[in-house]
Parts: structure tokens; sequence; C-alpha cells
């Protein structure tokens, strides 16, 4: 896998606008003047803690609001069209609850909330990720519960899969597959992932376009190749523009 992965140019259409976004968490101030997502992208979003980014994943899906400016995704506003929204937007991440229940039967209830449940995509992820669905929530490890919350943000086939921290508790094994399974999910029409995530190396191998945040503002954006070039690991480039923190991880 490579970060030179093509994208498909042709009447690309918009999936994230942002627009004088103030977000205001405490003394923490998310601010983003300008910026949008095109589908037929996977954006690797990075920053050291406390830079914003799960403040804005929350935004883009609609479980905060902004205290000023324009959000639109999939060209709606989230927080008050919160099941258009949310019906188009798969969220992912690694401390989501999960209900007591077996999965199969987990599977079946949240399946009838979404009239594009996709049954054939959701068998194939099982048997890929090993998952049993007479299996109880409760029994998970943490790597199966990542897998099935990522069967949970994929399975009706949502337009935008916003993903914060989904390799957490999965070996190396699990985590090729992760990606796999983010590249699969990407070529499918009008489709956009997020992922948010300290390991580097992983978000080199797919991601054709970043979103750098420090201290609640855009430090770089663009395309990987041309921000990070070949001369030099995403890790590297971090510390070159002075956002690279503590918390990364450069591991293949």
């Amino acid at each position: 896998m490579s970060r030179n992965r093509s994208i498909r140019r042709e009447k690309m259409k918009t999936l994230v606008e942002l627009q004088d976004i103030k977000v205001r968490r405490g003394a923490f101030t998310l601010d983003i003047p300008s910026w949008t997502l095109q589908e037929g992208h996977i954006l690797g979003l990075v920053g050291p803690n406390a830079a914003g980014k799960s403040t804005l994943l929350e935004l883009l899906a609609g479980f905060l609001p902004a205290d000023s400016g324009r959000v639109s995704v999939v060209g709606k506003t989230p927080v008050s069209n919160v099941e258009e929204v949310r019906s188009q937007v798969g969220f992912m991440n690694d401390t989501y609850p999960l209900p007591n229940m077996r999965i199969g039967s987990l599977l079946k209830m949240v399946s009838g909330y979404y009239k594009t449940w996709d049954t054939g995509l959701v068998e194939t992820l099982l048997k890929r990720f090993e998952v049993d669905p007479g299996q109880a929530t409760h029994t998970l490890s943490k790597g199966q519960g990542t897998r099935l919350r990522l069967i949970l943000a994929m399975a009706f086939q949502p337009r935008l899969l916003i993903l914060d921290e989904p390799a957490t508790g999965l070996d190396l094994a699990g985590r090729r597959e992760l990606l796999r399974t983010v590249l699969e999910f990407v070529k499918g029409p009008n489709k956009s992932v997020i992922i948010s995530s300290h390991m580097l190396g992983d978000l080199e191998r797919i991601a054709d376009t970043l979103l750098v945040l420090d201290r609640g503002h855009i430090v770089k954006q663009g395309n990987t190749q041309e921000l990070v070039g070949d001369e030099r690991t995403l890790e590297e480039a971090l510390l070159l523009w002075g956002a690279a923190g503590t918390n990364h991880s450069q591991a293949a």
C-alpha cells in the first residue's frame, strides 16, 4: 500500500465544508477559517494530543455544535439534520459503548435503522475479522471490540466514514486488514474516509490527503505526497512543522 493511491478526479463532489468555525471547550478553541473535503479521498487527520482532532470529528458527526461558523456535511448541517447526516456518515471511536448482547442480535437491531444496510458486506467483514455473531459483546477483547465497531460504522455504506483511532487493540496483521478494508471501502462511489490515528506509518500507506492540527489550528493541509515528499517520513514532517507532540508511532 502506498500514499501514491490514485484518486478519481472526474465530477468529485464536496462532502465536507467548514467556514469560520469556532468550537470552544473550556480554555480550548478549535478555530478553522476554511476547509473542505471532496469525495474519493482518504484523509489522515494528525497532530499532538489536545490538538483538536476529536473535537473536529465530533463536530462533523453531529455530536457537537459549533459556537460560530458554518458546518456542511453531505450537504447538511449535522446538529440540525441529525437523522439525515447520520444515515450517510459512519462514525467509530475506541470508546463508543457496546450494549451487552450477542453480536448477531446487535447487528440485527442496528440494521433496522438503516435503509442502506448491506448484509453481504457485514458477512464479509465478520469472516475477515473473525468475529463470531454468537459471542456476547461483554466478552470481547479490545481488538475484537475495535473490529465490531468498524463493522457497525461501515455496514450501512455511508458516504463519509469517520474513524477516530481505529487501530486500538489491533496487532500488525489486524492493522493491515483494517487498511485493506478502508481502501476497498473508498473505491465505492461517492465515498470518503477521515482517519485520526497515532499510527503514522499506517496513515502514510493509505492517506492521499492530510490535515494537520495543533492547538486548535490547521498547521498544514493538502496532498500527502506533496506535503511529505519521498525523502522523509510523516513523523519527520510533523517534527519539521512543529506538530509532532510525543504521542505518535511510526510502527510498520
